[in-house]
């Protein structure tokens, strides 16, 4: 979750800055948290698809934003939802193939400064157990894996299947190893920018 709530000071200094116009700073406030709102939206999805293998669509769909009033003075913006599936990042070879499977198996990447991964159940060893692109009857389409000791139960010759996961969306836009970081200063810019561009609209 992001947020920005504004203290007394920056009130004091908008007032300031309307002179007679006082209870307008409020209302200064809160369109100029609302336009940081709507930006720091766009940011992180921007600079979540600059550092990882995920698209601004998929980003934009884990967001929700609540606006700033005049009673509360605080703009969110929250990334919710569980990991994501590794399909959703970079696989290659991509294309859905089961007559032609790659020999040396799919690679697999999220992080764009990272080297792609060989998806095998134990690197290094002679492994039946490779990934692969699997259709389902549904039409959804993944990287998904054979499962050691299991059985399928509408086919019981066969070892079960799951699909690789990988980092959830909140996950990429935290603070700890996120993108975050990237994006608190654009959006205080933002805020400045547009508490700037509100006073002049009123003091005209």
């Amino acid at each position: 979750m992001i947020h920005y709530h504004v203290d007394v000071g920056d009130l004091t200094e908008i007032e300031r800055a309307l002179g007679m116009q006082k209870d307008k700073s409020k209302q200064v406030l809160k369109a100029a948290i609302n336009d940081t709102v709507k930006e720091t939206d766009k940011l992180l999805a921007t600079e979540a698809n600059k550092r990882y293998y995920i698209k601004k669509t998929k980003v934009k769909k884990t967001l929700s934003k609540k606006k700033a009033t005049v009673s509360k003075l605080e703009g969110l913006v929250t990334s919710t939802g569980g990991a994501n599936e590794l399909y959703d990042y970079k696989v290659t070879p991509r294309a859905y193939n089961p007559h032609n499977r790659p020999k040396a198996g799919h690679k697999g990447n999220v992080n764009r400064m990272n080297q792609a991964k060989n998806l095998y159940l134990r690197p290094g060893q002679k492994d039946q157990y490779k990934a692969f692109v699997a259709k389902y009857k549904s039409g959804h389409v993944a990287i998904a894996q054979r499962v050691p000791g299991t059985r399928m139960r509408h086919e019981p010759n066969k070892e079960a299947l799951k699909n690789l996961l990988s980092l959830s969306t909140p996950k990429l836009l935290g603070e700890e190893q996120g993108v975050y970081g990237v994006v608190e200063p654009q959006m205080y810019d933002i805020l400045e920018q547009s508490i700037e561009r509100e006073l002049q609209r009123i003091l005209r």
